[in-house]
């Protein structure tokens, strides 16, 4: 997020930890073209059981909406849609019902309510925060629930 934030001039230098991801949000136009930039799935370097999700189309299209004079709006829609895509694409591939979405960039409603919405139509069961940030937050609660529960158990460590 902070490195198409930066290709699209909306954020060089931060001055706080997500601020060009808030601000790529902000931007994105709310109906977009129906275009979403392409995240495939390939094999990963073991060749068979690892798939990664290559970003390397789709910045590849990005710069080119760039070159062409694409609204900052436009791309970060595209963007957004494009890892939708590759969301709903890597739950299938993973072949589990239950889908759970954390990570600090589930912080962003855009993408969190669009993911939920996809996955939903593909007939996938989301999980996403509710009650804990998905973020740093959410870490520091569950080292604090673990520590209480190391507490009361007696453990003295976790090993």
């Amino acid at each position: 997020f902070d490195g198409v934030a930066a290709l699209c001039g909306l954020c060089q230098v931060g001055s706080y930890e997500g601020q060009a991801a808030a601000g790529l949000e902000a931007v994105a136009t709310r109906r977009p073209d129906g275009e979403a930039y392409p995240f495939p799935l390939r094999a990963g370097e073991d060749g068979a059981t690892c798939l990664e999700v290559d970003w390397r189309p789709a910045i590849a299209a990005l710069i080119g909406d760039i070159e062409a004079g694409a609204a900052a709006g436009v791309i970060s829609a595209r963007f957004h849609d494009g890892l939708v895509h590759a969301i709903v694409e890597v739950a299938r591939h993973a072949g589990q019902p239950v889908v759970a979405l954390t990570g600090g960039c589930f912080q962003n409603v855009r993408l969190t309510e669009a993911a939920i919405q996809a996955l939903e139509r593909a007939g996938f069961r989301p999980l996403w925060h509710r009650r804990v940030p998905p973020n740093d937050g959410g870490i520091a609660f569950g080292q604090a629930v673990w520590a209480s529960w190391m507490a009361r158990t007696g453990e003295a460590s976790c090993a």
